[in-house]
């Protein structure tokens, strides 16, 4: 089944994603990172948190995530994510195509601080193989 491209454009309940310092310490111990601060590539913890989980349990979607894999990543950081602060994550449906006999979403997610001010814009790109 074909995803469903009604949903394009939709947007899901965000999601607060606290950047805990042991979170932040053990992340950074997995990726050989020593340096002081949060590595830019701790965020891929609140976008997986707040949109890839909620694209997988969407029912409307008919994505088969046993037929995904991951096409695309890009990251705009607008200021380094911070220790201690409360981001809020969500995420919104920015694109559906198919092309080849193949699936492909992009979901855009932006990580916002307590004011609002947006830190992290990323975008990923799902491919949901086809055939089979």
């Amino acid at each position: 089944m074909p995803l469903n491209v009604a949903l394009e454009g939709k947007s899901y309940p965000p999601v607060r994603f606290v950047v805990e310092a042991e979170h932040v310490r053990r992340f950074a111990a997995a990726i050989g990172e020593d340096a002081d601060g949060v590595p830019p590539t701790f965020v891929t913890a609140p976008e997986i948190r707040a949109g890839l989980a909620q694209v997988v349990a969407d029912p409307e979607l008919g994505l088969d995530f046993t037929r995904v894999v991951h096409g695309g990543q890009e990251y705009e950081w607008r200021r380094p994510v911070r220790v201690g602060e409360t981001l809020e994550v969500r995420s919104t449906i920015e694109d559906i195509r198919s092309k080849g006999g193949h699936g492909f979403l992009t979901l855009r997610t932006e990580m916002r601080d307590a004011a609002g001010a947006l830190v992290v814009l990323a975008r990923s790109t799902l491919i949901e193989r086809g055939g089979g």
